[in-house]
């Protein structure tokens, strides 16, 4: 059963876009959740030394590259499609792969209270 992705408001485009969630968008959609798990945990860590520091900046240029493909690739974006997500932020495009995985892995998003996230005791 194919999912309906809407990214009027992302990418401007007006039609949900239909994906279905083959073996292998739904592998690309576990590969981005990892990447995101590596960056995080490598967020979590601090850079003391240079290596660390130009490390952790690889890692974080090949994660927007892969955040870009992901989205390019999971919605068939045409060229000129595709060049929007060069207009959004990396947290935008962030929020833009986690709305389409969330979508492919069926998963319901809903916003964590400040005690859920630690920030209230």
């Amino acid at each position: 059963m194919s999912v309906k992705i809407n990214v009027s408001a992302e990418l401007g485009i007006k039609k949900a876009i239909e994906v279905e969630p083959t073996n292998k968008v739904v592998r690309d959609t576990w590969k981005i959740q990892r990447t995101q798990a590596k960056m995080k945990i490598k967020q979590a860590t601090r850079a003391d030394s240079e290596e660390a520091i130009e490390e952790m900046i690889d890692l974080m240029l090949s994660t927007q590259d892969e955040m870009i493909s992901y989205v390019t690739n999971t919605l068939r974006l045409t060229t000129a499609q595709a060049k929007k997500i060069d207009d959004i932020t990396f947290n935008e495009t962030v929020d833009l792969a986690n709305k389409i995985s969330a979508e492919i892995l069926g998963i319901k998003t809903v916003e964590a209270t400040d005690e859920e996230v630690g920030l209230e005791a």
